[in-house]
């Protein structure tokens, strides 16, 4: 049996606080569960919520699943810019500002010490060629890291990413914060443009493949016969009930897995079809700011998803993480 795959996931987990997408925290339960992934750290990124306070919402599900063992490092409160996006400004001014249905730990109790970025230097310092990040929030914090230490490039072995859109999928592939940009991308563009550019072997989970119609879509149905008398899964349920209350995108009567669609490729990339594809990001001030697009000027960087099963990977998702009592397990 193949060594599990080494893994940062860098990601803004709003936990239990309404109208935030519950597939952050979703995600790192798979991370968890997966036996073919090897989670070594958790860094927080703005997005559905500050890091400080996806921290917090992080440290939560990795002490339920009995993982605090696992470091989390809180990263940047902004983008490259310096300034937040307006509409984030405004939400955290707001419900996403602050905690929500779900009791926190408090972030001097899950948080390492260290930046985000500083941890992700150390981390695929220490294990040059195996560490692969899936980058599941905006892209800040690893832009910061490449900026810091550009030598980092060399040794990360791969870049997962849920990010961006294409159009290929015609009601939901472009945008969803903009009519163009995905939200991941839109607030920090900047920080996608290095990431792009970095050389680093990079594979794009995007709103082509993260939508309704692929069947990508957690129901009620899905987590009806989940046991919340489980130590680790009570969390796992009042999570998806706070988002199926309160959803952040309308799309009918489910959460669409986006990224723990990204951490089940990064343990079976044959989860579905992709293309290899040379895409910019568009850093302009221009209302096509934040949008991925096709180019012919340049060598192929990105390995894009463009087909896929939803239906089946939201049941091996579900599966995964509902089937592997991981409480007190530490590998």
């Amino acid at each position: 049996m193949m060594a599990p795959r080494k893994i940062i996931i860098d990601t803004d987990p709003g936990v239990g606080i309404p109208g935030t997408d519950a597939d952050d925290p979703i995600a790192l339960y798979l991370a968890v569960n997966d036996p073919r992934l090897d989670l070594i750290g958790v860094t927080t990124t703005f997005g559905n919520c500050p890091p400080e306070l996806s921290a917090r919402g992080a440290g939560a599900v990795l002490r339920a699943l009995g993982r605090d063992d696992i470091p989390v490092s809180i990263g940047s409160p902004v983008p490259l810019s310096g300034e937040l996006p307006p509409q984030l400004a405004r939400a955290y001014a707001g419900a996403r500002g602050r905690p929500g249905r779900i009791d926190l730990p408090e972030a001097h109790e899950v948080a390492s010490g260290r930046t985000a970025e500083d941890f992700i230097i150390e981390a695929v310092h220490a294990h040059p060629g195996e560490v692969t990040i899936v980058a599941i929030g905006p892209q800040t914090n690893l832009a910061r890291a490449l900026r810091k230490d550009p030598s980092l490039a060399e040794d990360i072995a791969a870049v997962v990413f849920m990010g961006g859109g294409l159009g290929l999928d015609r009601e939901y592939g472009r945008g969803n914060v903009t009519p163009v940009a995905e939200c991941n991308i839109y607030f920090d563009p900047d920080a996608a443009d290095i990431v792009f550019r970095s050389g680093i072997e990079l594979t794009m989970i995007g709103l082509d493949v993260t939508n309704p119609n692929t069947g990508l879509l957690l129901t009620a149905d899905a987590i009806a016969g989940i046991d919340r008398d489980s130590t680790d899964l009570a969390l796992f349920a009042e999570i998806c009930d706070t988002y199926l209350e309160s959803p952040m995108f309308q799309h009918g009567l489910g959460c669409v897995l986006y990224d723990p669609l990204a951490v089940a490729v990064a343990a079976d990339p044959s989860l579905g079809a992709f293309e290899r594809m040379s895409l910019i990001v568009d850093t302009s001030d221009a209302a096509t700011r934040g949008q991925t697009l096709r180019t012919s000027a340049s060598e192929p960087n990105v390995d894009v998803m463009v087909q896929v099963d939803g239906a089946a990977a939201v049941r091996s998702i579900v599966e995964t993480i509902t089937s592997r009592n991981t409480t007190g397990a530490k590998r």
